[in-house]
Parts: structure tokens; C-alpha cells; sequence
């Protein structure tokens, strides 16, 4: 089995940078094209001009029009536009010169396979048959040209069609060659980008991964702290009652035997409490039922009638919309989550006159957003996140462990969702939280 590379910090800040510098070579490269020619014509031009020849003189000057527009399109940032249009004046160009030089057999035909290798670099061999085309044409104008002598070459030798063949030729195995030279560097610049990208994709999983890791391993350690403190504290209880216990039984003191005893259940009964809770926590991610699709509103039917004696006592008015959507969820797991939700809710109402607690569901986004919402004593947006932590209780005065938003938490996610809290002091909370959507259904689960 084949090593897989090892990533590491330089090469993710390689992969980070932006890949421009190819684009902007180009860019200096076509602003220095298009300025020479500019240059060679503006010559051209004053040559003429001197010499007295103002037809010619008109003519390389019109030939600088295209250039300005080339220059003013590199000036917006584009390549495709401006290539092409440098491409086909230089190859007008270079026919001009050879025109006003030795026709056919004119040195300057040499630029002829230059500027079709340059320009379909850049342009991808898309020009290329038609650059191929456009040069057999000027090509025929110099053979027909002196044939017909609409112009007179410096050499004393007449032009053949003969000549045109083989230029033509040549120009058209040229043509064909570059067009594959290019079509194989694109490939294969389009292979490496393809790999840089997986590379990269590759890297930004890995850090998140460690990321997770060190989230995890920090919440480990907490866990580790938390839970022996927690357990140690109701076996201390008990060991110290059992001390007091022993001690009256031999004294005969039945009342104090009586609270000693009493005392003992309660620290046992929390100790139950935590232990159940951690191996809860520990069951996340598993089956506790196979997912179904489930109407959220039986969800909250179930989780209203496990809590309504708390609601009761607490004399809690509840509010519950009426439209609820379909989801695909382990349903116990889900009464689990809006349970928890809503007793906290009631924990945390503070001395509210009138308590109020609103169940609903928004689905006017890509994906329905469910919400508990309440008009109690609120939470400290410092805290938004720390709440949904193990055994993080901001009131250690009050009752539970403080797993219950870091178990809600985790089953949300698992269902592949995300819980979040708004909330500021004296002006209640609201907890939204999504799911997965109900088409995304999934085979199984992993485990968290």
C-alpha cells in the first residue's frame, strides 16, 4: 500500500497563495507586445511620412487603432480579447513588411509561427486554426501581390504558386504542432491544478481534524476533572454520613440515625444521576432507534407531556405553532433534546411574573430552523458557547450536572444539525437548532 504524503505547515501556506503570478507575467507580457508594435507603427508611420508617402503613412497609422483597444482591454484585467487582437495586427503587420520588403521571401515571415506559438499559449490553441487561416491568406496576397504586381518586392526573383504550397505547408504543419504543444501543456497545467486543489482539500480536512482533536482532548481533560470531582463529592458525603451513622446507631440516637440515612440516599441518588447521565453521553451517536421520518409536531407532543407536571407547578403558559415540517430522525433522541431544552428553559426562568415558554419551527430558509423560545432571566452573550460544554453550569447553585446542552448539543449534530442561542440578560432565550434535510437521509450513523 502506497505512502500517503505528509502535509505540513509549509505546504498549506504554499497552497493558500494566490495563484495570480502566471496571470500577471502574461498581463506585463501583452502590455509590452502592444506597446511595441505601437512603437514599430508610430515609426513606420513618421518614416513614410518624411519620405512623403501620406497614403501609406494614413494606413500604418489606422493599423494603430487596434493596438490602443488591445491596450485599453489589458488595462481592464482581460487576456483572451487583447491577445487575439495583437495576434492579428502583428501577423497584418508582418505582412506589411514583407510587402514593402521582399514579398514571400521576406525575413519577417519568420514571426509568422512566433506569434501562432505565443498567442495560442495564451489563448489555448483556440485561434489557432484560424490564425493558420488567416496567414495562408496573407501568404497568397504576397505570392498573387507580386504575380499581379499590385506591389514590387525588393528581390529581383518573381513569386510562384509553387512557393505559396510550400509556405502554406509549412505554415500548416507548424500550425498543427503547436496547437498539439499547447493542448498538452493545458492538460497537464489542468492535471496539477486538479492535484494542487485535492492537495489542498487534503491539508484543510487534516487541520481541521486536529483542530477537533485538541477540542476534544481539552474536553476530555475537563471531563476527566469534572467527573472525578463530581463522584468524589457524593462518596465523600456518604463516607462521612456512614461515620455519623455508626456513631449514633451506638449511641441509640434514632433521629440523627434517621437524617444520616437520609443524607446518604441523596448523595447516592446523585451520584446515580451523573453516572446515567455520563453513560447517556457516551451512547450519542449509536442507535437508540433506527432514524424514521417523524412529524416534528408528535416530537414536541411527547416532550410537552413528560415535562407537564413541571409546567404545571411552575404554572408555565405554552405556546406551540401549529405547522411543524417532517423530519428523519431517532425519535427518542429528538423528545430527548426538546425535553432537555424545555425544563431548562423553566430552570432558568428566574422570578418571571408570567412565565412563558414558545415552541415553533421556522421554514422560510433552505433549511427549517426549530426553536425554543422563553422570558426568563436570560444568558450573557460571553456565554453563548460555554453553555453547551460538559458540566458547564454558569449557576453551580443550581440543580442537574450541567451535561444536559452538552448532550443536546452533541445529538443535534449527530443528526447532522447545529444548535446556537440568542439571548441577553433580563430578555429571556431563544434556542434555534436545524437538522439535516429530510432527502438527505443517511444508511447509518457514526459514532461521535
Amino acid at each position: 500500500m502506497p505512502n500517503k504524503p505528509v502535509y505540513n505547515e509549509p505546504l498549506s501556506t504554499l497552497l493558500r497563495r494566490p495563484h495570480r503570478g502566471d496571470e500577471k507575467q502574461i498581463m506585463e507580457t501583452l502590455q509590452w507586445v502592444a506597446r511595441s508594435s505601437l512603437l514599430i507603427l508610430f515609426t513606420f508611420g513618421i518614416v513614410k511620412l518624411i519620405a512623403g508617402k501620406f497614403t501609406e503613412t494614413i494606413i500604418v497609422l489606422f493599423g494603430a487603432i487596434p493596438i490602443l483597444i488591445s491596450i485599453q482591454y489589458i488595462k481592464k484585467g482581460m487576456v483572451s480579447r487583447p491577445s487575439a487582437i495583437l495576434a492579428v495586427t502583428t501577423i497584418l503587420l508582418i505582412t506589411y513588411l514583407a510587402t514593402i520588403g521582399a514579398g514571400v521571401y521576406d525575413v519577417a515571415l519568420i514571426g509568422y509561427p512566433v506569434i501562432m506559438i505565443v498567442a495560442g499559449l495564451i489563448l489555448r490553441g483556440r485561434v489557432i486554426p484560424y490564425m493558420t487561416g488567416l496567414i495562408i491568406l496573407c501568404l497568397g496576397w504576397l505570392v498573387f501581390g507580386d504575380l499581379l504586381e499590385y506591389y514590387d518586392p525588393d528581390l529581383p526573383t518573381t513569386s510562384s504558386v509553387v512557393d505559396l504550397f510550400y509556405a502554406s505547408a509549412i505554415i500548416l504543419v507548424a500550425s498543427n504542432a503547436i496547437y498539439l504543444l499547447a493542448k498538452n501543456i493545458y492538460d497537464n497545467l489542468r492535471r496539477i491544478q486538479e492535484e494542487v486543489e485535492e492537495r489542498e482539500k487534503a491539508e484543510l480536512a487534516r487541520e481541521e481534524l486536529i483542530r477537533q482533536l485538541k477540542l476534544k482532548n481539552q474536553e476530555l481533560d475537563r471531563f476527566a476533572i469534572t467527573v472525578s470531582h463530581d463522584l468524589k463529592t457524593p462518596l465523600i458525603t456518604i463516607a462521612g454520613f456512614l461515620g455519623f451513622l455508626e456513631r449514633d446507631a451506638l449511641s441509640g440516637n434514632k433521629e440523627q440515625i434517621g437524617r444520616s440515612v437520609t443524607q446518604i440516599n441523596k448523595a447516592a441518588q446523585k451520584m446515580g444521576t451523573l453516572v446515567d447521565e455520563i453513560l447517556d453521553l457516551s451512547r450519542v451517536g449509536r442507535f437508540t432507534n433506527p432514524p424514521t421520518d417523524v412529524p416534528f409536531a408528535k416530537i414536541v407532543s411527547e416532550a410537552v407531556n413528560r415535562a407537564e407536571g413541571l409546567f404545571k407547578t411552575q404554572h408555565v403558559q405554552l405556546e406551540i405553532e401549529r405547522e411543524f415540517p417532517l423530519v428523519h430522525v431517532d425519535e427518542a433522541r429528538m423528545v430527548q433534546v426538546l425535553q432537555n431544552l424545555l425544563t431548562n428553559a423553566v430552570k432558568f426562568m428566574g422570578k418571571q411574573a408570567n412565565p412563558r415558554i414558545q415552541i415553533g419551527c421556522d421554514q422560510g430558509h433552505a433549511e427549517a430552523v426549530f426553536f425554543v423560545k422563553d422570558n426568563g432571566m436570560g444568558i450573557s452573550p460571553q456565554y453563548h458557547e460555554q453553555i453547551f460544554g460538559l458540566f458547564s453550569k454558569l449557576d453551580t447553585s443550581t440543580e442537574g450536572t450541567g451535561i444536559g446542552l452538552g448532550l443536546v448539543k452533541r445529538i443535534i449534530e449527530v443528526h447532522g444539525g447545529r444548535i446556537w442561542v440568542e439571548s441577553e440578560i433580563g430578555k429571556g432565550s431563544t434556542f434555534f437548532f436545524t437538522l439535516k434535510n429530510q432527502n438527505d437521509k443517511e444508511t447509518s450513523w457514526l459514532e461521535s
